[in-house]
């Protein structure tokens, strides 16, 4: 269910082999790829009333990613990236800078020596 617009990502997983077993069997019966199957529980997973959860945390730029949930809630990020998101947060505090969603793209760019 990928939209023009989206890169692909790839997932490896172990999967109970039951749920493997009837997820493919589910997939062929609805005419789809086990992808596909998979793509389609996961947006049915994420859906509300309101569209998709979280939806409003993506963006193209993984660090606008990283600013976005982490400004909503840093509990929602993975430990590693909790530890990037402060970095980065008490460095441009320790600067004098305002933390804002551009101060922090540009903060991760030249910390990876970008120009």
């Amino acid at each position: 269910m990928p939209n023009q617009n989206s890169a692909s990502a790839q997932l490896n997983a172990v999967i109970d082999e039951k749920l493997l077993f009837l997820a493919k069997l589910a997939a062929r019966d609805n005419g789809e790829s086990l992808v596909e199957f998979i793509e389609h529980a996961f947006s049915d997973a994420l859906t509300t009333d309101a569209g998709l959860r979280f939806e409003s945390f993506w963006d193209e730029d993984a660090r606008v990613r990283l600013f976005n949930v982490g400004t909503a809630d840093r509990q929602l990020l993975a430990p590693r990236q909790r530890a990037i998101y402060d970095h980065v947060v008490n460095s441009l505090i320790k600067e004098g800078k305002k933390v804002t969603r551009k101060s922090f793209r540009e903060f991760i760019k030249l910390e990876e020596g970008g120009e």
